[in-house]
């Protein structure tokens, strides 16, 4: 699903991936890797193997890395490029280390080498994650910034203008509600701001690249189950 940025750990180096997001496909996926935030639904393919992987929010990118994540934006990278230690991290999880364990003593590691994170950030991602946040001015106005000085800054923290963030959180705040209750489609939509289905169906296609039947179509198992295992961990499926 579109999302924010991910760190990934592929152990089995005999079977590697390749994912396709948008136009671009990333073929194969760096052992180690960086994927940059998500506008854009990804396309794996897989002969198996093992995968770990960490999510990182705006105020984790900015407090491990900084930088401007627009750059990385429905981007694939190796890790290597951002961090010489990338490896380091995936030898210490091959080599059967406790996993949780491993990823929070490189992440604390990182966390001391930069100074704090500019705290907006987080405010800002909790009013993202508030569907009764619905509007770029009334975000502007909680931060106290001009609606420009807004953007510039969810561009260099977040990837994306206010805007398509907006809209990227109100489509998979859909989306995920109509794949775990498709019984309730109808009032999930209006719920979640859509007018009608067309509206949805076009935000379907500027993030999925189909139309949500395609999509329940093209994808596999494992999204059904990731979605589940969030919902069950986190309270909501996005």
């Amino acid at each position: 699903m579109p999302s924010w940025a991910t760190i990934r750990i592929t152990l089995d180096e005999a079977a590697p991936w390749s994912v396709r997001i948008g136009n671009r496909v990333f073929e194969p996926v760096p052992v180690a890797s960086f994927f940059g935030p998500t506008s854009l639904a990804g396309y794996a393919l897989s002969r198996g193997g093992t995968l770990l992987g960490v999510g990182l929010k705006p105020f984790g990118w900015t407090q491990l890395f900084g930088g401007d994540v627009s750059r990385y934006a429905n981007r694939v990278v190796s890790l290597e490029s951002l961090d010489n230690g990338a490896l380091a991290l995936r030898h210490a999880l091959a080599d059967g280390g406790d996993v949780v364990t491993v990823f929070s003593q490189w992440l604390e590691a990182r966390l001391q080498r930069r100074p704090p994170a500019d705290p907006r950030i987080a405010q800002l991602t909790a009013m993202l994650e508030d569907p009764a946040t619905t509007r770029i001015e009334t975000m502007a106005e909680a931060l106290e910034m001009a609606p420009r000085a807004l953007a510039a800054m969810t561009r260099f923290n977040f990837g994306f203008t206010p805007k398509l963030l907006l809209r990227r959180t109100r489509f998979l705040r859909a989306l995920s509600g109509i794949l775990t209750r498709p019984e309730d489609s109808a009032l999930l939509l209006e719920q979640a701001g859509y007018w009608d289905r067309s509206h949805f169906l076009r935000d379907s296609h500027l993030f999925l690249g189909c139309s949500v039947r395609d999509f329940l179509r093209r994808r596999g198992p494992l999204n059904q189950i990731a979605l589940g295992a969030r919902e069950k961990a986190l309270g909501a499926a996005t």
